[in-house]
């Protein structure tokens, strides 16, 4: 594979931050915090009302374990009713009303509605800082062709930060997501010939590299200056992010990113996906811009290292719609940096496992994460694309796992796709402890994902009405 860049080398930010002590970087954090909540003490009556709940003041908060202690969080909810009864942003937005430069909204995909973030000039800047930092450690350099396959512009945080990323590090941008095809996509790929980078979804590099194998191409022979591939969303099974790099002859990198952080909170940089032994690689959190902590979802008590836990994230900087405390619902594994090897104080989380505590089913008694099912069916190069679906029949839970074949296993015999769905069966029940009914379908009865795939539906409260 080709050789990175050093970042830290190339980055005298980032150089900086990882020559911190872990008392270095906590008392940055902490000057940090107390600065944030002193303005929004000033500028936001939905912090100002936290604190007086808690009992704090800016001045008062003393140590991030006393502020984690005290200070309650906020979710979802709680947002969503700030803003209906402020609206359009809430009595938590800490700028003046015609600060507001940009608007990004949350995508919707949890069915509960979606916040609304004012951004301020300065928070718009550090949009575009928080997507560069994880592409230089990604090896992403000035004048590097590379090509944004997630949809541009919109209301979403993600479609405006790939913009102001590859411009702050001077690469030369192609923004194909959403506007071309994904023929057209590899046509024009083709045609650059030299193409160096490439961010997309995990789902959406799934969905490109099967059809340039469906065209008989191969990635890393057509595109052999190629030396980033940067995903984000979503989780996936190490056996094809294995294959993903043999196909593409270089590293996969993953960051986490989010609304909530105005951008990535943290990235896999140049050690990839895999650590060491070939086991999951580690995300290493932006600290000194978000906050972070890993906690119990009904405890609320902080997880040990090496345990699942739900985020909690804390800005320390954003000016226009900051979140402080607010549970992201996202679960993660944990690693504390004392157990993550890499020269760095920053803590981290596990790669490619992260998921949505709200997307976890529960099926007939066992708590079922649909990346399981994922690492169970992409563990099979033969299959492309699959959906799944629970529902009621008779009083009973049934579940049904529709897959499709890769173009390149067109020709394979009834005999050899037999066994790939059995296969795939005795895999998920492996992982989810679960027999689900697998069949074959056409790529065209599964639906299409430009960016985040949403492969599972609950019917089951639709199998009870009379």
């Amino acid at each position: 594979m080709t050789k990175l860049a050093d970042p830290f080398a190339d980055s005298p930010l980032l150089a900086r931050f990882a020559g911190l002590s872990r008392p270095e970087l906590e008392a940055l954090q902490l000057s940090k915090l107390r600065r944030q909540m002193a303005r929004l003490e000033r500028t936001s009556a939905y912090y100002a009302e936290r604190l007086r709940q808690a009992g704090l003041t800016a001045e008062g908060i003393t140590s991030l374990a006393q502020f984690a202690e005290r200070f309650p969080t906020s979710s979802k909810a709680d947002f969503l009713a700030d803003q209906q009864a402020h609206p359009p942003f809430g009595a938590r937005l800490g700028i003046a009303r015609e600060q507001v430069a940009l608007v990004n909204m949350t995508g919707g995909t949890s069915g509960q509605g979606q916040e609304t973030y004012g951004r301020s000039q300065r928070d718009v800047h550090q949009l575009g800082y928080l997507h560069a930092l994880p592409w230089v450690m990604a090896g992403l350099r000035p004048g590097d062709v590379a090509v944004n396959c997630v949809p541009a512009g919109g209301m979403t945080t993600g479609g405006w930060g790939p913009g102001e990323g590859l411009r702050i590090i001077g690469a030369t941008a192609f923004h194909v997501g959403g506007g071309l095809s994904t023929d057209a996509k590899i046509d024009l790929m083709l045609k650059l010939g030299g193409v160096n980078f490439i961010y997309a979804s995990t789902n959406y590099l799934h969905t490109l590299t099967e059809a340039l194998l469906g065209r008989g191409i191969t990635p890393r022979e057509a595109f052999p200056d190629m030396h980033g591939l940067f995903i984000a969303a979503e989780g996936y099974p190490l056996e094809w992010a294995g294959k993903i790099e043999e196909h593409w002859g270089c590293r996969l990198q993953e960051g986490y990113g989010s609304t909530q952080c105005n951008g990535f909170g943290g990235s896999t940089g140049s050690a990839g996906v895999f650590g060491e032994g070939g086991g999951r690689g580690l995300i290493r959190l932006f600290e000194w811009e978000t906050l972070f902590e890993v906690v119990d979802p009904d405890t609320l008590q902080p997880t040990a290292s090496g345990e699942v836990g739900e985020l909690v994230a804390t800005n320390l900087s954003v000016e226009g719609s900051p979140v402080i405390r607010f549970r992201t619902g996202d679960a993660a594994r944990y690693v504390s940096w004392k157990d993550a090897a890499g020269g760095t104080c920053w803590n981290a989380i596990e790669a490619g496992s992260i998921g949505r505590f709200d997307d976890m089913m529960k099926i007939r008694g066992n708590n079922v994460w649909p990346t399981a099912v994922d690492a169970a069916v992409f563990a099979h190069d033969q299959v492309f694309d699959y959906a799944g679906r629970v529902y009621t029949e008779g009083g009973k839970t049934e579940i049904e796992v529709r897959l499709a074949f890769a173009d390149h296993c067109a020709d394979m015999p009834d005999e050899g796709r037999a066994e790939v769905i059995a296969s795939v069966r005795e895999a998920i029940k492996g992982r989810t402890n679960v027999w689900m009914q697998v069949v074959e379908c056409r790529r065209a009865d599964l639906p299409e994902f430009a960016y985040k795939a949403r492969r599972w539906k609950d019917e089951r409260q639709q199998g009870y009405r009379l």
